[in-house]
């Protein structure tokens, strides 16, 4: 898949105008790691490779819970390394008890 290809992904990016594929790499990745398909993470993959896929898996506080533990489980990363990184995400005032 070319990286225009991926980019034209309406599912994916259907907010968004225009993408740099370097300068927006964070934000497409996390992208295909929650909402992505197997097609979309090979295209990833080949683009970003395994290691900044789990960087950005690691840093990423807009991955919803069911996707972050799969990738965890995908890459076989330690599951205190994926439970900390849950837990440390800031929860907004809003939905504070």
């Amino acid at each position: 898949m070319e990286t225009q290809e991926i980019l034209k992904k309406r599912s994916l990016f259907w907010d968004v105008g225009k993408l740099d594929v370097e300068k927006n790499a964070r934000f497409i990745m996390e992208r295909i790691l929650n909402f992505g398909d197997v097609e979309d993470f090979r295209w990833a993959r080949d683009i970003y490779g395994s290691d900044k896929l789990k960087e950005s898996l690691l840093s990423s506080r807009t991955l919803n819970d069911r996707s972050l533990l799969f990738w965890c489980n995908y890459f076989k990363l330690d599951k205190d390394q994926c439970l900390k990184t849950q837990s440390s995400r800031k929860q907004s005032a809003f939905w504070k008890r």
